[in-house]
């Protein structure tokens, strides 16, 4: 047996402390005292140390010969020693077990103690010391703070996050959400605490956030999963967001960013870019084009004039300058388009004036009356509209394409074409264009904005048509958006604003007609 030990027992056995020798419990007593990683001892009245491990000689700083037969105050300063000191009297007082948490400074370390201490008598049941088991709380309660200031500081940083960030348990059910910050809860549409120790697979529209295909890719390979997908959120239409995928510990993190904005903004770089194309061939068209065009105008102005002269029968010259006008506002009409596209691929301002938003889609419906209503039913659905901030010449324009496109998408007849209006939020008001035809697949609806894009056959379709729409509607402060599902049908929706939310010093408006 150790020489400190020997000395210790010693000791103990001058005041009884321990059983006698030969009792099994004894031998089972020093094992367990020495082998603790709690502070174990004896001391006598007087407050010297009778017995003391190994651990509670490594708290005070000495060895265990140094500390047998001594008082704390001769161990350690006595300042140090005045809480231990103080709880050892009171333990004598009460002639019972005590217990305490302490908080003191030993062998010139702060350490942090629950201490338990009671009284040792003698067989006859005299007091002769006491005993004390101390634990040292130090370390336990440095990691608990150091794990609350982690956590702390962890909630702080995602919940400060522009993304949304979930912590995710894989389970037999399915992945279990543990966390989310505030981000996030906009997408499960429920608040934090409403959505943790929940299945993912309760919330249907947020499956995309960890997919079973994506996990289980994951943990197969181990590496982390970053990539962008597209999702239909209700209420919010179509979003991109990228989502990374990352381990930890057992459980999964899921931060998701939306990058919806950016995803618009460098696809409206590349409409510009195609616009400045446009506009370069735009200004060669535009010249060759109004030569002509001015020809074509002023003959026909000459042929009104005379024809009011000829000597016909009334009806033959009613019908013939009937005609006659009919062409000259096609050719006023093709000037201004002109016009306008070149104004467009400029990059000038857009003229805006009050307009009477049945009256622009009469004339439209009455322009291609002939491709519309030879292949489709058409339904006038309008409401009470006030008028809107428009430009009447380019508002036509943007109907006429609509219109033509739903003829053309229709089968060769029985189809349906509906014009619907409405007050959409009292500031503006919403066009819907919506046909029966044979819609539009998800891969082509991404690119229909795109300048030069078409999915018609080849001389019947530029792929301008639809960009020059919505850049129209755009720089008129308004909104093009297109609804689609493949045999069924298409919906585009235009949202304009009211004559009253004017943004422009208006001209006067520019007529259809010549």
């Amino acid at each position: 047996m150790p020489e400190n030990r020997v000395t210790g027992e010693a000791v103990l056995n001058r005041g009884n402390a321990l059983p006698p020798p030969g009792l099994p419990y004894r031998e089972l007593f020093l094992h367990l005292a020495e082998h603790s990683p709690d502070a174990v001892f004896t001391k006598d009245l007087q407050g010297r140390y009778t017995f003391i491990n190994s651990a509670g000689a490594c708290f005070l700083g000495h060895e265990v010969e140094e500390i047998l037969g001594h008082k704390d105050d001769e161990l350690v300063p006595p300042e140090e020693a005045q809480a231990t000191m103080e709880f050892d009297r009171q333990v004598l007082l009460a002639g019972r077990v005590l217990h305490s948490e302490m908080s003191e400074r030993m062998a010139g370390a702060q350490r942090e103690w629950f201490s338990t201490k009671g009284v040792l008598r003698s067989e006859d049941g005299q007091l002769i010391g006491l005993f004390g088991i101390a634990r040292d709380l130090s370390t336990q309660l440095r990691g608990e703070e150091a794990q609350r200031r982690n956590e702390a500081l962890f909630r702080l940083a995602v919940g400060g996050s522009l993304d949304a960030f979930f912590i995710l348990r894989g389970e037999t059910e399915g992945m279990r959400v543990l966390h989310l910050n505030t981000h996030a809860e906009s997408l499960l549409g429920c608040r934090a605490r409403e959505a943790e120790g929940h299945l993912l697979s309760e919330f249907p529209h947020a499956a995309f956030i960890a997919p079973p295909a994506a996990c289980d890719a994951f943990w197969s390979t181990g590496k982390p999963q970053d990539e962008e997908v597209v999702q239909e959120l209700p209420g919010a239409g179509r979003r991109w967001f990228r989502r990374e995928l990352r381990a930890v510990g057992d459980c999964l993190a899921v931060t998701v960013r939306d990058v919806t904005q950016q995803r618009e903004s460098e696809a409206r770089l590349r409409l510009n870019e195609r616009m400045a194309s446009i506009g370069m061939l735009a200004a060669g068209v535009a010249h060759e084009i109004n030569n002509p065009l001015a020809f074509v105008s002023s003959n026909l102005g000459f042929i009104q004039s005379e024809l009011r002269q000829l000597e016909q029968p009334e009806d033959v010259r009613s019908e013939l300058l009937e005609a006659v006008a009919e062409a000259r506002e096609g050719a006023e009409r093709m000037r201004l388009i002109v016009q306008s596209l070149q104004s467009l691929s400029r990059g000038d301002p857009v003229s805006s004036h009050p307009v009477d938003l049945h009256e622009v889609l009469e004339t439209s419906i009455h322009l291609v009356r002939g491709k519309v209503c030879s292949r489709a039913q058409l339904i006038r659905d309008y409401g009470e509209l006030p008028q809107v901030q428009g430009n009447a010449v380019q508002l036509a324009q943007v109907f006429v394409n609509l219109l033509v496109n739903a003829a053309q998408a229709m089968p060769q007849r029985g189809g349906e074409i509906r014009l619907r209006t409405r007050v959409h939020d009292g500031a503006r008001v919403v066009v819907e264009v919506r046909d029966t035809g044979c819609g539009i697949s998800p891969e082509n609806l991404e690119r229909i904005f795109e300048p030069f894009f078409t999915t018609k056959p080849a001389g019947e379709g530029t792929g301008l048509g639809l960009p020059i729409s919505h850049e129209i509607i755009r720089a008129l402060g308004g909104e093009l958006s297109v609804e689609s599902t493949v045999g069924e049908g298409t919906t585009f929706r235009v949202l304009l604003p009211t004559a009253a939310d004017s943004f422009t010093e208006a001209p006067e408006p520019e007529s259809l007609m010549s």
